[in-house]
């Protein structure tokens, strides 16, 4: 059965070569007159590659159908094939060609490192060389070197637009170590770069690297826990990467694998069963063949030549280096009839020769093949199959080309027989703290249950990030379980690659942003001063005067004069007990009846009802005075009982005495450095307990005289202990608390996004804080922000004013109504002046001047202040003139009375 199967092949073999040969025989004897000219073109390629051999096929079925379009042609090209597995190879083939055969032109070399040393010979012996294969962005077309093809640069936006659909933000490129690897790479980081991806780390497969070599590079990648991969490496080492991935567990759920076109469009013809097995769950772009009549042709008659040569199965899809293969034989065989001779005219030729081939639009632009409206198509390999699942367009914006994939993306299988798109895993380190438990506390049995403050932020900072991440606690500890070093050494972990980010109370500062990139902060930054109270006996004789600031005591002062000057004012022509007295007693009684309201010390009657509601309204103010300087001054007393041990770092630091800081943190460094103590001089310390018996014991036994450290931490201390202790001096200014991840991570600025969504939403917020702060409200203290101010009060002595100017403008208003004297009694040539000039001899008159008179009316009648009763005398002398005296009396005081009725009564 097999023998006879055999022999059929061998059969057909026989007729498909009879048959081409005499197609290429007829060709040539073809043209004017049975005499073509032959043109000499060498084919370089690698035939033992899956891509030499279909690429050999397609350029003789090439010539065959070439020629069998155009019978008249007068030249006719003439094909030498080399073989050529490497660079040195390639130089040699190249130089036979040009030596012994004498060719005028060169198809290949196959590779990008060949052709790049072809491409000198090309300008070397001023002939074409055209390769269709070598792809690498790093390759430079040139006048005698031309790329009918498309660069690996073309798919950098389609490849760029996967990514970006299913949200990657850190993925890792696998490329191989030759030109061709290479010269994709900058496209690609630039490309990603712009959309907020970036390279974790990259592996370099060497082009004849063995299976042990390439499982050492993939075992690294797996360990740092990566689990997104990018592929761009030739088809023979993208079989053994996969083979070897699968091995090392890399091909199942939670991995994801993109590949690039040079593997992609080589899967169906070169894979076999073991090798494809491997690479189920893939995602592959790869350009798209236009499904023309042309092509479908071409695939048929090139089904039935393949295996032929290269033994490969069945039906196997045509790819896209033989689609270029082919083209490119027509591009030459144009241009070689149209200037029927070799050097620059041909190269001339050969570039700006365009024509429909199978792959559509075939134009040289500035020696690269470029095609408006070039596509790529997204499969997945599902099965012994593929499956389409989108198509990338680009624009049609000729200056920039940019794509997206289109809405009908489907989703794709993933390794594992997975629908769920492939997390991006996060290893986050979290340090070990034996106290201050309420920022981060490590479950060592199950580190991903580790709870805190720090800890609840992030968790909803992952919330509101919507990207496809997973993520493991690994706690920063030794073997017994203790932290294993400092922060900064555990940022450390980071650019060695051992964690892809830090979570914890970790303060965001100058040299630690060498090294590691920071979010934006998520607490309150600074580091103050933590000392002990102790008692004040020292009695300070001017107390009584700190309650008020000195505008408040001016203002208070001037209040008191006028309001009892105005008071005076209004009752001294009426009230008897307000107008009597010499000026220096008048003044004098001012002043003792304003500040006897402090006391409300006051007996005076008050008979105008304008001094009742402007003292109503002054009483008040006083009321409001006295009650908050008693309070404040309380409180000062109070105060002044305990005070900061210490309030000036200098201090500390001149005295020698020593001071604590909490164990491992940056402030230990800030204290040498900025704030100049001796290292000699530090302690550290883990705990709030700790810092307590290090305070409570003083210099003198053992402890510190105060403890230096972040703002967070001394407002949870207080929290605990709410009496002995203060925060005081200045803060020196941090960044606060703030994830790290490596430098140049792409997920910073989206976790910073993150962390303002978080601690601007209350909702969020405030129950994380809740949670693990009882008392957030801790003040640095300040003797003088209690003391009370004129702008304290401005709304209190405004009332006061309004009220005592009121009252004197009703008073004046009625005194000059009732007053004002008639045009016919002014003898003047002004009697708007003469008049203002007697109301003010009358207004002083009765207010000024009736003190004055009643008080020398008591000097010159001293009987009116004694009594009245009449005195017997024996001998009955003046019997005859006492009923004269008092007669007088009686008279002035009686018209007395009757001014002063008169005077209430106006009023």
């Amino acid at each position: 059965m097999r023998s006879g199967r055999r022999k059929w092949w061998l059969w057909l073999s026989l007729l498909a070569f009879l048959w081409v040969l005499l197609c290429n025989c007829n060709c040539v004897g073809a043209g004017a007159g049975g005499e073509a000219v032959i043109v000499k073109v060498g084919v370089v390629l690698d035939l033992n590659s899956t891509v030499g051999q279909m690429s050999k096929t397609a350029i003789q079925l090439a010539l065959s159908d070439f020629y069998t379009a155009n019978p008249k042609y007068k030249t006719r090209l003439s094909l030498l094939f080399k073989d050529a597995g490497d660079v040195v190879e390639a130089a040699s083939a190249g130089m036979e060609l040009l030596g012994d055969d004498q060719v005028e032109a060169i198809i290949g070399p196959q590779t990008s490192e060949q052709a790049a040393f072809m491409a000198e010979f090309g300008k070397k012996y001023e002939i074409p060389v055209m390769s269709f294969s070598a792809t690498s962005p790093s390759l430079s077309p040139s006048p005698y070197f031309t790329r009918p093809a498309q660069s690996d640069s073309a798919q950098v936006e389609a490849i760029n637009a996967v990514i970006q659909t299913y949200g990657w933000r850190e993925i890792v490129p696998i490329y191989e170590d030759a030109q061709f690897g290479h010269g994709i790479i900058p496209y690609l980081a630039d490309a990603l770069q712009l959309k907020g991806t970036r390279f974790g780390c990259r592996v370099i497969i060497p082009t004849s690297a063995t299976d042990p070599e390439i499982s050492r590079q993939l075992r690294r990648v797996r360990d740092m826990r990566k689990r997104i991969f990018l592929l761009h490496v030739t088809a023979p080492v993208g079989s053994k990467v996969f083979t070897v991935a699968q091995t090392e567990g890399m091909m199942g759920q939670g991995y994801a694998w993109i590949v690039t076109d040079a593997l992609s469009s080589m899967l169906d013809p070169t894979t076999d069963s073991q090798a494809l097995d491997s690479m189920q769950g893939i995602v592959g772009v790869r350009p798209r063949m236009p499904h023309t009549e042309k092509l479908q042709h071409f695939q048929t008659r090139f089904n039935k030549l393949l295996p032929l040569s290269s033994g490969v199965h069945n039906n196997p899809s045509v790819n896209v280096f033989a689609v270029w293969a082919y083209d490119t034989v027509w591009a030459l065989g144009m241009a070689v009839e149209k200037v029927k001779s070799n050097g620059k005219r041909l190269a001339d030729a050969v570039a700006n020769t365009r024509f429909e081939g199978i792959s559509g639009d075939f134009h040289l632009v500035k020696g690269e093949l470029k095609r408006k409206g070039a596509s790529f198509e997204v499969f997945n390999v599902v099965g012994e199959k593929e499956r389409i699942i989108g198509y990338w367009n680009p624009t049609h914006n000729e200056d920039e080309q940019e794509g997206v994939v289109m809405t009908t993306m489907k989703q794709p299988i993933w390794p594992g027989d997975v629908n769920k798109t492939p997390p991006m895993n996060l290893t986050i380190g979290i340090p070990v703290k034996p106290g201050f438990t309420e920022f981060i506390q490590v479950d060592k049995q199950d580190p991903k249950k580790s709870s805190g403050f720090c800890i609840d932020v992030f968790k909803s900072a992952i919330e509101v990030l919507h990207l496809p991440i997973d993520y493991r606690f690994v706690p920063f500890a030794n073997e017994s379980g203790e932290s294993n070093g400092t922060y900064d050494e555990l940022l450390l972990q980071i650019g060695d690659h051992k964690m892809d980010a830090v979570v914890g109370d970790i303060t965001i500062i100058a040299n630690r942003s060498e090294f590691v990139d920071f979010t934006l902060p998520y607490s309150e930054s600074g580091v103050s001063m933590l000392v002990s109270m102790t008692s004040d006996r020292k009695k300070n004789m001017w107390i009584f005067l700190r309650p008020f600031k000195w505008d408040l005591w001016l203002l208070s002062f001037v209040s008191f004069v006028f309001t009892g000057s105005v008071v005076w004012l209004l009752e001294c022509s009426v009230n008897t007990d307000f107008g009597t007295g010499p000026p220096q007693q008048q003044i004098g009684f001012i002043f003792w009846f304003s500040f006897s309201t402090l006391v409300f010390a006051h007996r005076e009657r008050i008979l105008n009802n304008l001094s009742r509601f402007l003292l109503i309204i002054w009483v008040f103010v006083v009321l409001i005075l006295t009650q908050s300087y008693t309070a404040n001054l309380s409180s000062m007393l109070t105060a002044q009982r305990l005070k900061p041990l210490f309030a000036d770092a200098n201090e500390i630091r001149e005295k020698g005495y020593f001071v604590g800081f909490q164990n491992g943190s940056f402030v230990k460094e800030l204290l040498i450095t900025q704030l100049g103590f001796n290292e000699t001089k530090l302690r550290s310390y883990r705990s709030p307990d700790e810092f307590e018996h290090a305070l409570t014991s003083g210099t003198d036994n053992g402890g510190v005289a105060a403890i230096f450290d972040e703002i967070p931490y001394i407002k949870v201390f207080l929290s605990k202990y709410r009496s002995g202790f203060q925060m005081v001096g200045p803060i020196y200014r941090t960044g606060g608390f703030g994830f790290a991840f490596p430098k140049g991570s792409p997920l910073v600025p989206y976790f910073s996004k993150a962390i303002l969504d978080v601690t601007e939403d209350q909702n969020k917020m405030t129950p994380i804080e809740q949670k693990y702060f009882s008392n957030r409200n801790v003040q640095i203290a300040d003797p003088d922000d209690s003391r009370l101010d004129a702008y304290s009060f401005c709304g209190l002595f405004s009332i006061t004013a309004v009220a005592t100017f009121s009252s004197l403008f009703i008073y004046l208003t009625q005194f000059f109504h009732s007053h004002w004297p008639d045009s016919s009694t002014v003898h003047s040539d002004s009697p708007l002046t003469a008049k203002m000039v007697e109301m003010g001899k009358l207004f002083y008159d009765k207010h000024f001047r009736s003190s004055s008179l009643q008080t020398s009316d008591s000097r010159v009648h001293p009987e009116i202040t004694e009594t009245t009763t009449p005195q017997t005398d024996p001998d009955h002398s003046n019997s005859t003139e006492q009923p004269q005296n008092l007669s007088v009396v009686n008279e002035d005081q009686t018209l007395a009375r009757e001014h002063n009725t008169q005077f209430i009564a106006t009023n």
